[in-house]
């Protein structure tokens, strides 16, 4: 295997790379279906489709799997595939990211970048909300059917997170009153998070701690700040109806600051305390099913806690703290990434995607603080063409 120029360029100067992956919100099928004609993929997705039928033969009639999570069928077949608004359902997305994230590392492993020099010459991993689940699958450093096989236990583990997800959140469907408020208000399609950008974060907890006093938002009806993504963009998770309560308080503030409120395509409120149900339910009904050994002494690199970035080689319980760390706790993507700029030996960011949301969100950072880094994202062509270049 030839070694590209630039893995041979920076293991001469003794430069370190940072490994990130992105969340939800992003589109990813069509970026799976390019991934799945990559030959170097083909046992990558032999193991996915056998672990998503063994999936459906336990679940597959659940009402929130109404239309399947046959991705070997819709990638075979892209116009038999199901509406946007089906595939972003938790427990068809968050899979389904996962899936393409990870397809996206294993052809950079197949491609130049051995697993062994990747891993020899990466100081620090973490994941952009469910990307920290990917980022600690390569913190493993596994190879081979070893590196198979560890995939496919945390692709099933993966699927019940979200299937888990969804279940403290069962309804689809948004309010008629809830759709006529947002419409009247000119946005479009309602979800219960929505992402904030131009408040700074002492500006936008006020706002929401107003709100929520105010209107009497208590318990589930509570509007909670999920993701702190970079300092003037933050994501709110709640009730639909909540989050339009919020944005009739705060709407001629917004438009007049240009300030934007823009749904999240998701189908739960992650990363809040509605969620706390999650964890005490997929231990009762779906962990038995899910095999989980591993630990944080198992894993090679530094993987970053993305809600108080602390290193999970710490971790006895990996399979619970990713579990919460998704689902129930708030992220703080500067904590996550934050060795990216105190670790002078990190020289260059690689993403996974999907998409390059995650890469941007990591570059606002780095702008904020007028840091430069090289920074590659393997969904962007032209970024892995760079990458794989000899």
């Amino acid at each position: 295997m030839t070694t590209p120029k630039f893995l041979s360029t920076l293991k001469t100067s003794g430069k370190k790379l940072f490994l990130q992956f992105g969340g939800q919100g992003s589109p990813y099928l069509k970026e799976m279906a390019k991934l799945y004609q990559e030959p170097e993929l083909a046992d990558f997705f032999k193991v996915t489709f056998e672990v998503l039928s063994k999936i459906t033969a336990r679940d597959g009639k659940h009402p929130f799997l109404n239309e399947g999570i046959d991705f070997k069928t819709w990638l075979d077949n892209p116009d038999g595939a199901p509406s946007e608004d089906y595939l972003a359902r938790a427990p068809i997305s968050v899979p389904g990211i996962f899936i393409t994230q990870v397809a996206n590392y294993r052809l950079l492993t197949k491609k130049g970048y051995s697993t062994a020099d990747l891993i020899g010459n990466t100081a620090g991993i973490s994941g952009h909300s469910q990307g920290v689940i990917a980022a600690a699958l390569v913190g493993l450093g596994k190879d081979g059917d070893d590196f198979l096989k560890t995939y496919g236990d945390f692709l099933n583990f993966i699927f019940y997170l979200g299937f888990n997800g969804q279940k403290a959140y069962p309804d689809f469907s948004i309010p008629a009153d809830v759709l006529k408020g947002n419409e009247t208000n000119g946005d479009k399609n309602p979800a219960p998070m929505v992402a904030i950008v131009g408040y700074s974060a002492a500006e936008l907890e006020e706002r929401v701690k107003k709100t929520n006093e105010k209107n009497g938002l208590k318990g589930q009806d509570a509007l909670f700040i999920s993701l702190y993504n970079t300092p003037d963009s933050m994501i709110i998770s709640a009730l639909p109806k909540s989050l339009l309560i919020f944005r009739n308080e705060w709407k001629a503030e917004m438009d007049e600051k240009k300030f934007k409120f823009v749904y999240l395509k998701t189908t739960a409120p992650f990363h809040c305390p509605f969620m706390d149900s999650t964890l005490p339910t997929f231990l009762k009904e779906d962990a038995s099913v899910s095999p989980f050994s591993y630990t944080g002494s198992d894993l090679k690199v530094p993987v970053y806690s993305i809600f108080d970035g602390h290193d999970l080689r710490s971790a006895s319980n990996l399979r619970d703290i990713l579990f919460k760390m998704v689902l129930i706790e708030p992220l703080y993507w500067n904590k996550a990434i934050k060795s990216i700029w105190e670790d002078s030996q990190i020289d260059a960011i690689i993403d996974f995607g999907p998409s390059v949301v995650s890469q941007r969100l990591t570059g606002g950072h780095l702008k904020s603080q007028n840091i430069e880094k090289q920074s590659f994202c393997a969904s962007n062509a032209k970024e892995l063409k760079a990458l794989l270049e000899v």
